[in-house]
């Protein structure tokens, strides 16, 4: 039997996979409303990204440590989903790494407003149509060992960038060293 690593490869057109997640946007939208949609968007993203890291990583060794964890996201993974790396990352002051992403592909149909009232819906389908890519990291980033959160941003002046904020969970933030 084959193991998983000898078998060819298999690729997706891109096209593909942004109309998929465009359907499961408006499909779930439609049935159960916007936040469940959006939960439920996070939800397959996130598993999509575990079993997607967990193939990436076989042949690699180890990713120690959250900054090594970080930067595998935006060069590796950014550049297996999205054919380039994330523009950007960066902490704030608070702990929490930041994924910018001034072109993000998958916002690239979103046309800008012309007027307020679309400006707040096109917002917020833009946070939706994040949701399933916040899996994603949330998904990776746990298969690698980092337990966090994400959350998405997005100004619809500035359309398709969009950033990631990533939250570190507890168990993974540093203590303060008792003397």
């Amino acid at each position: 039997m084959d193991s998983p690593l000898d078998r060819p490869e298999r690729k997706v057109a891109e096209s593909v996979l942004l109309l998929f997640s465009a359907e499961m946007v408006h499909t779930l939208r439609d049935s159960v409303g916007l936040e469940a949609a959006r939960r439920q968007l996070e939800i397959v993203g996130f598993t999509t990204g575990v079993r997607f890291v967990t193939r990436l990583t076989a042949a690699r060794f180890p990713i120690a440590g959250e900054r090594s964890a970080m930067k595998f996201v935006c060069k590796d993974l950014w550049n297996a989903l999205f054919h380039k790396q994330a523009d950007r990352l960066q902490t704030d002051r608070r702990g929490n790494y930041i994924i910018q992403d001034q072109s993000f592909r998958w916002l690239d149909q979103f046309t800008p407003p012309k007027d307020s009232e679309e400006s707040v819906e096109i917002h917020e389908a833009a946070l939706l149509h994040l949701a399933f890519p916040c899996g994603i990291i949330r998904g990776a980033l746990l298969a690698i060992g980092v337990d966090c959160s994400v959350l998405p941003q997005v100004t619809v002046s500035s359309l398709p960038a969009c950033s990631f904020t990533v939250t570190l969970s507890e168990t993974n933030k540093p203590s303060a060293e008792i003397t």
